[in-house]
C-alpha cells in the first residue's frame, strides 16, 4: 500500500484491477483456446462491411492470434497490478477501438453476437456494450488512482509475468489452431453425440440476402450464388440448434446415420472447406476407410456443399467411402480445421482431430484410433492453467523473497574509529 492512501481507496483500486482483469482475462483466454472460430467471427464483421476479400487471410489469422494474447497478457497485468500504470493506458487504447465498435452493433445489429468471449459465453450485443462501457470506467479509475496500491511483483518480475502470460496465451492458440481447442464449448464436444436429445435433429435455417431483401433458407433449399450468407436464422429449436442435420441428397438422414443406440465404432470425415486446396489428403482418407472396413468400423464423410458443388468435390476427391451433405456451419461447429476426423464410439465423440494433423504411419500402430491423443476432453486446459498458475505462484515467491531485507546479523561488532 502506498504511504498515506486509505484503505477505501486502496479498495477500490484493487477491486476494478480484478473485475477488469478477469474479463479480460476470461476474454482473452476464450479466443486464444480456439483461434479457428475468432476468425471465423472475424470475417463475419469483414464480410458485412463488405473488405473480407480485400484483406488476406493471413493477416487475419495473425490479428486474431495476437488480439487474443495482448487480451490475455493486458488482464494479467490488470488483476496483479503489474504495470500499474501503462496497463490501463493499454486498455484504455484497445476500449478506444472496441467501445465505438460496440456501440455500432448494438445499434446496426449486423451479426448476432460479437465474438467477446468465443463459445464460452455468449451475450447480446447490448450487454456487450455496456460491458464495455463499465470496463471503460473501471480502467479510467485504475489509471487515475494507480498509485494508491502496489502491484503484486516487484518491478524487475513483472516484464517475466509478461513473457508467461504471452507464452501461455500462445501455446493454448498453437494447440487450437494444430489440432483442436484443448476446452471445447461447442455442441458436438467429447462424449456428446450429433442427434438432439430427442432424438430428432431438425432441419437448420439460413438467412440470405439480395438487393437489400432477407430470407430464409433450409439446407435442401439454397438459393442460387446471387444470394448472400448472412447468418443462422434466429429462433430455432433448441433441436436445430443441438442436432446435426445431414442429407442425402434431399432427404435428411441424420438419426438413421448417427442413432446412439446403435452400437459399434465410427469414423467421420467432416469437409468443412472443400475446395481444391484441401483435396491433398484424399488418398489417405480412402486407405483409413479400407483398413476400418477391414476392422468392422464404419466411416462417412460430410461435406460443406450441395448441388453441383458437392458433386465436384466428389468428383475430384473420388471417395471410396459414403459422403453426404452437411451446411458448413454445422461443421464447423463440429470439428476446427479446412477437414477434421471424428472417431464415435456407440454414437457418441470419442476424439476429434484436425486431419491435417494425422500422422501418416497411423494405420501402422497397433490400435490406430485409439492411439490418437484427445486434447479438447478438458484434461489439457487443465494441465496448462495449472501450470501457468505454478509459474505465476514461483514469480510471486520470487518477488516476495527480494522484498525481504535479510541480512546476516554480524558475529562482532565493528571497531570504532580512535579519536
Amino acid at each position: 500500500m502506498s504511504a498515506g492512501a486509505p484503505v477505501w481507496k486502496v479498495a477500490s483500486v484493487w477491486a476494478a484491477r480484478l473485475l477488469t482483469g478477469a474479463v479480460f482475462i476470461l476474454s482473452g483466454w476464450a479466443k486464444a483456446v480456439d483461434p479457428r472460430g475468432f476468425v471465423y467471427k472475424i470475417g463475419e464483421y469483414l464480410a458485412v462491411w463488405g473488405i473480407d476479400r480485400l484483406i488476406p487471410y493471413e493477416l487475419v489469422i495473425l490479428g486474431a492470434v495476437v488480439l487474443s494474447v495482448v487480451e490475455l497478457t493486458i488482464g494479467v497485468l490488470l488483476a496483479t497490478g503489474c504495470l500499474r500504470r501503462s496497463t490501463p493506458i493499454c486498455g484504455l487504447v484497445m476500449m478506444l477501438f472496441m467501445l465505438p465498435l460496440t456501440v455500432y452493433i448494438a445499434v446496426a445489429d449486423p451479426v448476432a453476437d460479437c465474438g467477446c468471449f468465443g463459445d464460452l459465453l455468449v451475450i447480446s450485443n447490448t450487454a456487450t456494450m455496456l460491458k464495455n462501457v463499465a470496463l471503460t470506467a473501471l480502467l479510467v479509475l485504475c489509471l487515475v488512482w494507480h498509485k494508491a496500491a502496489r502491484p503484486l511483483y516487484r518491478p524487475g518480475l513483472q516484464w517475466l509475468v509478461i513473457a508467461l502470460s504471452c507464452v501461455y496465451g500462445l501455446v493454448l492458440a498453437v494447440i487450437g489452431w494444430q489440432f483442436q481447442p484443448v476446452a471445447d464449448f461447442r455442441p458436438y464436444g467429447v462424449g456428446k453425440t450429433l442427434v438432439a436429445d430427442d432424438g430428432t435433429s431438425g432441419a437448420e435455417r439460413y438467412v440470405y440476402e439480395k438487393n437489400g431483401e432477407r430470407r430464409e433458407y433450409t439446407l435442401d433449399m439454397l438459393p442460387d450464388s446471387t444470394w448472400t450468407f448472412v447468418e443462422r436464422a434466429g429462433g430455432a429449436s433448441e433441436a436445430t440448434r443441438e442436432g446435426l442435420a445431414v442429407f442425402d441428397g434431399d432427404d435428411e438422414v441424420t438419426d438413421e446415420l448417427f442413432d446412439p443406440s446403435e452400437k459399434g465404432e465410427m469414423l467421420v470425415l467432416a469437409v468443412v472447406e472443400p475446395g481444391l486446396n484441401n483435396l491433398m489428403r484424399t488418398r489417405m482418407a480412402n486407405e483409413i476407410y479400407e483398413y476400418a472396413t477391414e476392422h468392422g468400423i464404419a466411416m462417412i464423410g460430410l461435406v460443406a456443399a450441395s448441388g453441383d458443388s458437392f458433386d465436384r468435390w466428389v468428383e475430384m476427391a473420388r471417395p471410396e467411402y459414403d459422403v453426404y451433405s452437411a451446411s458448413d456451419t454445422s461443421l464447423k461447429e463440429l470439428v476446427r480445421g479446412a477437414t477434421g476426423l471424428v472417431f464415435m464410439r456407440d454414437g457418441h465423440v470419442v476424439w476429434k482431430r484436425n486431419f491435417a494433423t494425422i500422422s501418416p504411419d497411423l494405420l501402422s500402430r497397433p490400435d490406430p484410433f485409439g492411439s490418437v491423443t484427445v486434447v479438447d476432453d478438458g484434461r489439457v486446459a487443465w494441465w496448462l492453467a495449472g501450470a501457468f498458475v505454478a509459474g505465476m505462484l514461483v514469480l510471486y515467491a520470487l518477488s516476495a523473497l527480494t522484498r525481504m531485507k535479510l541480512r546476516p546479523k554480524r558475529l562482532w561488532p565493528r571497531k570504532q574509529k580512535e579519536a
